[in-house]
């Protein structure tokens, strides 16, 4: 039973769709992880700088922006690109399970019976 279990890793770790599977999904988490933490900086961020106020001349091209108006827009843009990261990272997840699913099961489909050779009397 030994052999046999260790026989189907080393069949899993030969397989390409689990090697991949796995590497999507290992990607994957590692985005969500990093997006979480990093979405919650910008969160604080946020909530400490003043919001844009309206344009005082709308005919102006160019308006001078202050610079904590500056600051919020740069962590909304911030905050948007890591909310953009964690769902990258779950589209990964998702993929990564899927080809690691596909990839046992393939390789489970086309293992050979366990004890087919001794039962042939």
């Amino acid at each position: 039973m030994a052999s046999s279990s260790a026989l189907s890793l080393h069949a899993l770790s030969r397989s390409s769709l689990v090697l991949a599977g796995i590497l999507f999904l290992a990607i994957g988490i590692g985005n969500v992880f990093a997006g979480h933490s990093k979405i919650t900086q910008y969160e604080e961020v946020l909530h400490s700088t003043t919001p844009p106020s309206a344009p005082a001349d709308p005919a102006a091209l160019f308006p001078a922006a202050s610079e904590g108006e500056e600051r919020h827009e740069l962590a909304l843009a911030k905050l948007g690109f890591y909310q953009l990261l964690v769902t990258a990272g779950r589209v990964l997840c998702a993929l990564g399970v899927l080809l690691l699913s596909v990839g046992t099961l393939r390789v489970w489909v086309s293992a050979p019976p366990a004890h087919a050779g001794s039962r042939a009397n």
